[in-house]
């Protein structure tokens, strides 16, 4: 029988094991930053902060949900490759993410280059992953129901969130209603319209809203036992919620129970006839037909008074979409979906050498560019943007048509940086590929003013957008003080870079990884006197 002694050692011994090797089941030996194990099989290792006071029953509930979405994701990450695979040529671009440096900015060889900690991406995650409670209060024991303030909220989501995913159906705005003044009964259709007003709540003050995200998670496990359309909405704008609390590694981890839902939804309809992925949502890119959202919810609508005061249930109906403002919606929604699948390989101008060396493919860059600027030339005028310098726009669809404007030119960045470090790693530019960076350049010009208006008007995007300002302007302070491009015309680059300093990282408090982000470029950046 165990002494008291040895039952304080167990639980001593327990409480040093990191979470990687918990979910795994191995020996831990609690070694930090990285223990031993993890730090041998390549593995993230983290360890999850203890709250100093006892945990609440929401906090409980959210930690407990995080560590199986934690398992979840790391059983993703060692699933095999699916069984159908699309046809490649020869000279196709490289597959393994370390082996790759020229595709991901995440990795240790770009990290290297850009004059970082190797381990530094990873642990931007780890500062997430070890803040997974920031937001959760303890609930109130009387949740009382403003008219006024779920009118408000569901305003401020229509104006500021929905526009960027028009999902929900016709009726909603009845069902919303509805909802919230009713016993909010657990389900699907409670968690959605609470998560709304959330939403909503957030859009207006990112310090507000949490009544109603607590007041939904009572109805969290039916969502994830449910596997229908309207739990993967649920599953969706929960992954936006937590988007706009800039905690992303919350937000991935939903949105990849949202995948599984779907692929499941597509395996019990199609398994009798199809043999369809099993895992990677991206295997079905080729194979799913874009939506058609014009029948998609509006508010208000277009006759409705400028001011909500005093609007009633009644008076806020669901809109057919048949106003110029649905029809901008449904353009952003398919361009952006294209611009998706564009920026999902836009990074793959590589080619390896009859030697088996990765090098840069000029023919395969140009071809990508070539697609990308037919994506705009299809752009309808209701949301085209101006690739010339332009006067930003700061209403709704001028926001939505430079947050695409903002893709474009990082796309076009992606595109051309494996011509970057190309001539870093050998130290040297062909005529031809002294071209190709000087294309990165330009691209980077006219991104940093459309990025630095675009971090601080999206909400949703706010966290993902200030990472590839980070990862751009880190490209481009290397592009500017490398001897090997000194052939190129840089003195933009340079003014852009000055620029960068004045740069304001408002309301990034709740996220650890950006308060890192931007002290480190601040610094890069005193340091090179920009």
């Amino acid at each position: 029988m165990p002494t008291p002694s040895n039952m304080a050692k167990t639980r001593k011994r327990l409480a040093l094991a990191c979470d990687t090797c918990r979910s795994r089941r191995v020996k831990c030996d609690g070694q930090r930053p990285y223990c031993t194990p993890c730090r041998t099989r390549g593995l993230d290792c983290f360890y999850q902060q203890l709250p100093e006071s006892p945990a609440t029953k929401v906090e409980t509930e959210l930690a407990n949900v995080n560590q199986r979405l934690d398992y979840l994701t790391m059983l993703l990450s060692k699933q095999s490759q699916p069984l159908v695979e699309p046809q490649q040529p020869s000279t196709s671009a490289l597959g393994s993410h370390e082996d790759s440096p020229f595709r991901l900015l995440a990795t240790d060889s770009i990290m290297r280059v850009l004059d970082l900690d190797d381990r530094y991406a990873r642990g931007l995650v780890q500062l997430e992953r070890a803040n997974l409670l920031v937001g959760t209060t303890t609930p109130s024991r009387v949740f009382f129901i403003s008219h006024q303030q779920i009118t408000d909220a569901l305003a401020a989501f229509s104006d500021r969130v929905h526009a960027y995913y028009p999902i929900l159906p016709l009726d909603f705005s009845e069902t919303y209603f509805s909802i919230l003044s009713g016993p909010l009964a657990p389900s699907c259709q409670t968690f959605l319209a609470l998560l709304v007003a959330a939403i909503g709540c957030v859009a207006q003050d990112p310090t507000t809203g949490s009544p109603y995200f607590e007041a939904a998670l009572a109805s969290l496990p039916v969502v994830l036992a449910e596997c229908t359309l309207t739990s993967i909405q649920c599953l969706i704008f929960l992954s936006i919620y937590y988007c706009c609390l800039l905690k992303p590694c919350q937000a991935h981890d939903h949105c990849l129970i949202a995948s599984f839902k779907i692929q499941n939804l597509f395996k019990s309809e199609l398994s009798v006839q199809l043999d369809v992925a099993k895992s990677d949502i991206w295997n079905l890119d080729e194979y799913i037909p874009l939506p058609n959202c014009r029948r998609t919810w509006q508010f208000p609508t277009p006759q409705a008074p400028s001011s909500l005061v005093g609007v009633s249930p009644a008076s806020v109906h669901s809109t057919d979409s048949t106003s110029t403002t649905a029809d901008q919606a449904q353009s952003f929604f398919l361009a952006e979906i294209a611009m998706r699948r564009m920026l999902h390989r836009c990074n793959s101008a590589v080619t390896r050498s009859p030697d088996g060396r990765p090098s840069y493919a000029p023919s395969i860059a140009l071809e990508l560019e070539r697609q990308l600027d037919e994506w705009y030339e299809y752009l309808p005028t209701n949301i085209r943007f101006a690739r010339a310098p332009d006067r930003l726009c700061a209403d709704r669809f001028g926001s939505l048509s430079n947050f695409l404007n903002v893709q474009y030119y990082c796309c076009k960045i992606s595109i051309y940086w494996p011509a970057i470090y190309q001539a870093v790693q050998d130290d040297g530019a062909s005529t031809q590929l002294l071209d190709h960076c000087q294309r990165f350049i330009d691209s980077y010009v006219q991104l940093l003013p459309r990025i630095a208006f675009a971090v601080d008007d999206c909400l949703i995007y706010k966290w993902t957008l200030s990472v590839s300002f980070f990862t751009t302007t880190m490209a481009a302070l290397k592009v500017a003080g490398a001897p090997c491009l000194a052939g190129a015309s840089r003195d933009q680059i340079r003014e852009c870079l000055a620029s960068a300093v004045a740069v304001d990282w408002k309301d990034i408090q709740g996220s650890p990884s950006l308060e890192l982000l931007q002290r480190t470029l601040n610094s890069r950046l005193q340091v090179a006197k920009y």
